[in-house]
């Protein structure tokens, strides 16, 4: 049997009595040193700052930005929370490309802060007001920038996820942020295949125009005469009924484009002929 005592003692160490909290390493962008901070399931942003402000008095009048992974977090985001989600996420993806998805959660989270110049009114106001000029357009609202109105990107947005259902049925989302975190990751997507698409036509275009150019000099210039021979269209006796010619086939041997470096060639060799031809004479 226990005593009283030893029993305290074995509910203060029991597991489930433990308070869950994870600990952050700060860094500044000041050179200032880094500081450890710890929080719980329910601080939130503005939590940490007060806590960053206290245990660094040299930063109690200073604008403070938290970021995690690239992105600027708001003063209401719940930072465990957050992170929690996105090291599910990490494992959920590194699961996906057959990597051992029994990987620990890291106890130490690194977390950058910008510091930023002496606050001059409400900090609350400005945050919102910062994280809404910081916040870059994601997805089909960079349509925006191309001239598209509100109501068109809401329709290609619905045409698009109606077409793309499937990729939604493999996902459990734990939360209205993630649904719109993986949509804002297939419109990503699907505009980023679609500039490579347009890049590698351009490519495909100008390879052709260059190799059209180089084919058309050398051709006039080492053969300018036999080449000429393709130029002429002999028109055919053929009339319509009202008296007007039938139009004259083009030749079929060089395009167009092909003709007119064909003449730039032949151009270039009579001119190599006459500096040629005065060079002999001098």
């Amino acid at each position: 049997m226990l005593s009283d005592k030893a029993k305290g003692k074995q509910r203060a160490v029991s597991p489930e009595e433990e308070r869950v909290y994870k600990s952050l390493v700060v860094r500044f962008t000041e050179g200032i040193p880094d500081l450890t901070v710890g929080i719980e399931p329910e601080e939130t942003i503005r939590d940490v700052k007060r806590n960053i402000r206290e245990l660094r008095p040299n930063l109690k009048d200073r604008r403070l930005r938290l970021i995690h992974s690239g992105r600027l977090l708001a003063d209401d985001t719940e930072l465990y929370s957050w992170i929690t989600t996105q090291e599910e996420r990490q494992r959920q993806s590194s699961s996906g490309e057959g990597e051992e998805s029994s990987i620990t959660p890291r106890s130490t989270t690194w977390l950058h802060c910008s510091v930023g110049p002496q606050m001059s009114g409400d900090e609350e106001e400005d945050d919102k007001m910062q994280t809404a000029q910081l916040k870059p357009l994601r997805g089909f609202d960079r349509l925006s920038a191309a001239g598209f109105s509100e109501q068109d990107i809401a329709n290609i947005r619905l045409q698009f996820h109606a077409h793309s259902a499937g990729d939604y049925l493999d996902q459990e989302f734990t939360n209205d942020e993630d649904f719109d975190e993986h949509a804002r990751m297939l419109e990503e997507q699907w505009i980023d295949s679609m500039d490579s698409a347009g890049s590698a036509s351009l490519s495909q275009s100008t390879s052709s125009t260059s190799s059209t150019l180089l084919t058309g000099v050398l051709t006039g210039f080492f053969f300018p005469l036999y080449t000429l021979f393709f130029f002429h269209s002999t028109k055919p006796a053929v009339f319509w009924d009202d008296g007007t010619e039938h139009d004259v086939v083009g030749t079929i041997v060089f395009s167009r484009s092909m003709q007119i470096w064909i003449v730039v060639g032949v151009v270039m060799n009579f001119l190599f002929g006459i500096w040629t031809y005065f060079l002999a004479s001098d």
